[in-house]
């Protein structure tokens, strides 16, 4: 659902990633979209489909999915704790970076109609935001960023051009999904 609902592989100028997590009984699928600017990644736009039974509250469920999905973002890319001597250094938000409202890119979510018993909402949208982001990063430069926060990571401070890409592979249609003719 997720690769249909982003288009992907089919978009000129973007880079796109995958990830996939299952918690709380429930799938969350995502495709993060990156672009180039000014030699750097860019996040334009996070896609993420939730497997997670029937959904009560439409509003509740998006804001719940795209809750997790800000906080995934934030700790992937801004996040760093550090200690000395066993005591953590940043004991204040003037010290530890917080994602902020200018960063936060479009999020499109999308529910899987199961006909299940609802399952998990919120937190199984955070883990997969790292996941897609690194491979879209990969998509766009060539270079897997391997350690958070990915903005420390030498392809954002030096702004180095996309490298060599991988050959794309079509995403398998997912085995979750409800079928067309349902």
């Amino acid at each position: 659902m997720v690769a249909e609902k982003s288009g992907w592989g089919a978009k000129k100028g973007v880079s796109q990633g995958f990830s996939v997590y299952f918690s709380h009984r429930s799938y969350v699928a995502q495709v993060c979209e990156v672009t180039m600017k000014a030699g750097k990644p860019s996040i334009k736009k996070v896609y993420a489909a939730s497997d997670c039974g029937q959904v009560v509250n439409l509003s509740g469920a998006r804001q719940q999915v795209m809750g997790g999905i800000v906080d995934g973002l934030g700790h992937a890319m801004f996040s760093k704790l550090t200690f000395k001597e066993g005591i953590a250094q940043q004991k204040n938000f003037d010290t530890y970076r917080l994602i902020r409202m200018k960063e936060i890119p479009e999020i499109e979510t999308y529910f899987v109609d199961n006909g299940i018993d609802p399952t998990g909402l919120g937190e199984p949208a955070l883990p997969p935001t790292g996941g897609a982001v690194a491979n879209a990063i990969f998509a766009a430069t060539g270079k897997r960023v391997k350690n958070q926060p990915f903005m420390e990571d030498d392809v954002f401070k030096t702004g180095k051009k996309p490298g060599n890409k991988t050959n794309r592979r079509k995403l398998p249609r997912s085995s979750f999904e409800k079928p067309k003719n349902s």
